[in-house]
């Protein structure tokens, strides 16, 4: 039996920051590589981005330690200050080597925060709602991901990156009171000492955490590659920075729409495992699709966008609906450990791109993104399916 109590109020704020930590998220990562590109050069992009995801790999190895001594919530604290320091710095600062370290800084320190959100709402959750309450979760954290690609864009259009970084200030500033007028009574410290060697046995033993992991790295896997190479492929097409904030903005729609009516599917009807491996197809599908076709219609490539994100959004509830039915509050490690798929998957993605287009063209990436999501379908088809209320009480 899982150590966990329902708290509803407290699962509230937690969305309520998730709300804004989304938005800030899309405010700054549709524009991050053409940022970056001109100092590090687009051919080198990959580097950059293996060496930053491999730093927040190693920080979150770490992380572990940081909630066993400092807490949970003071945790989430410590990283959201960072991202208002960094994020102050590179509203002051031209394009540099310097700037470029702070942006690294910061990269990291948002996906710390992140996961120590996760631990938070972990402990305010409880199985039976778990598909709900991730559902809601990630549809109110994609509410501020919608909202964003298409103001950022505008702010570019009418300011430099500078002004960016002011709003990014601003937000997270906002954040972080929010956080500590939120969250100051729920300090809870792990005392446990978990080494790492005993968490990454634990993954490989538990068979439904290993093949969720498998999962999680396919969609983080697409995540990586679409995150930086999408919007150069669609720029190289002859789209507009405001074509793409259209496309962007509707392409996120299945995130609203989607995910909290899949997760009351999960909790209530069916279960995780079978919409989890259709959504893979889904989303493997649509980037095949836009592989093979020429990238010329506007309306097409919107579609295929769009139908990606139907498949992902899919992926993504139901991928934490499940992973944390496996899972308890104290389970910080494992929490930790889980999310590191995003920074393995962007290493990898990184690692592999830079060899990929030494031989093949820039869309080359819509067919290898494919093909690692068809990895992870026959993970998901390993997986152990969880048992739905209906399920529950049809064997009672």
């Amino acid at each position: 039996m899982h150590d966990e109590i329902y708290n509803r109020r407290k699962v509230r704020l937690v969305n309520l920051v998730s709300f804004l930590m989304g938005f800030l998220d899309a405010f700054l990562i549709y524009i991050l590589s053409a940022y970056i590109a001109p100092l590090v050069g687009t051919e080198r992009l990959g580097a950059f981005y293996f060496v930053t995801f491999s730093l927040v790999l190693l920080a979150l190895f770490f992380l572990q330690a940081f909630v066993r001594f400092l807490g949970k919530s003071r945790t989430l604290y410590l990283f959201l200050g960072i991202t208002v320091v960094a994020s102050a710095f590179l509203s002051s600062l031209p394009l540099s080597w310097l700037s470029l370290a702070i942006l690294v800084l910061l990269i990291v320190a948002i996906n710390l925060t992140w996961v120590s959100l996760d631990i938070l709402l972990e402990g305010y959750s409880q199985d039976s709602v778990s598909g709900r309450v991730r559902g809601l979760y990630l549809t109110i954290m994609n509410l501020g991901l919608i909202l964003a690609p298409f103001l950022s864009i505008k702010v570019l259009e009418k300011d430099t990156y500078a002004g960016i970084f002011f709003w990014l200030l601003v937000g997270y500033a906002l954040v972080f009171t929010i956080a500590v007028l939120s969250f100051r009574n729920d300090n809870r410290v792990l005392l446990e000492r978990i080494r790492l060697r005993t968490t990454f046995r634990k993954m490989l033993r538990e068979k439904n955490l290993f093949h969720i992991y498998v999962v999680s790295f396919g969609m983080d896997f697409f995540y990586a590659l679409f995150l930086v190479y999408m919007p150069l492929y669609l720029l190289g097409l002859g789209y507009s920075w405001n074509d793409l904030g259209i496309m962007f903005t509707l392409m996120l729609l299945p995130f609203i729409l989607l995910q909290y009516p899949l997760g009351v599917l999960a909790d209530r009807a069916y279960g995780e495992k079978e919409l989890i491996a259709l959504s893979l197809l889904i989303t493997a599908g649509s980037c095949l699709a836009l592989g093979f076709s020429s990238g010329q219609s506007f309306l097409f490539v919107t579609l295929m966008l769009i139908t990606t994100r139907v498949g992902i959004a899919g992926i993504e509830v139901l991928r934490d609906s499940y992973f944390y039915k496996q899972i308890d509050q104290s389970d910080a490690d494992v929490i930790a450990f889980f999310r590191t798929t995003r920074s393995v998957a962007n290493m990898v993605g990184a690692f592999i791109s830079i060899a990929l287009f030494l031989v093949f063209p820039l869309k080359s990436f819509l067919f290898l993104t494919a093909f690692v999501l068809l990895m992870s379908f026959i993970s998901a088809l390993k997986l152990e399916d969880t048992q739905s209320e209906k399920e529950v009480l049809e064997s009672a």
